[in-house]
């Protein structure tokens, strides 16, 4: 029977493996894949043959689209720009919270527009359902890491 293999830091300054990998505390014997969250044997070729799966593929070109969404930028110094972030924020908070599907933001935010035609941040509010999912998800990140 062969020796089970334990998990190396040396790996990490392979730069294939660095963004995604990492080791499980209590089990020197396994790796941890921070993309799928899933569990792998801490052995090279295990760890090799999870980068090329399907499964990993598709989280890693997810993962990569989300860091090219666009972001909601904060401009100093004028309040109806910050108030459209902080309240694009709001919003999908509110349907987060509310547990309310997210293509309720693409009619929403039309109806808030028609609702308040006087109001330079409703009009200047963009979101759609691809918007709130992508910002409820980030959100959701923070939220759990503190």
């Amino acid at each position: 029977m062969a020796a089970k293999r334990s998990y190396r830091d040396a790996w990490l300054n392979n730069e294939d493996f660095r963004p995604w990998l990492s080791c499980v505390e209590d089990n020197p014997s396994r790796a941890f894949c921070k993309i799928c969250k899933r569990e792998v044997r801490a052995e090279l070729t295990a760890i090799k043959r999870h980068k090329t799966t399907k499964m990993h593929s598709v989280y890693e070109a997810s993962e990569q689209q989300e860091v090219q969404q666009e972001r909601i930028p904060v401009h100093h110094g004028n309040y109806a720009a910050n108030g459209v972030a902080v309240a694009t924020v709001l919003f999908a908070c509110f349907i987060a919270e509310h547990n309310l599907p997210f293509t309720t933001a693409d009619h929403l935010v039309d109806l808030m527009k028609r609702m308040f035609p006087d109001s330079a941040i409703a009009q200047d509010m963009d979101m759609k359902r691809t918007k709130c999912t992508e910002v409820v998800r980030t959100l959701g990140r923070c939220v759990t890491e503190d």
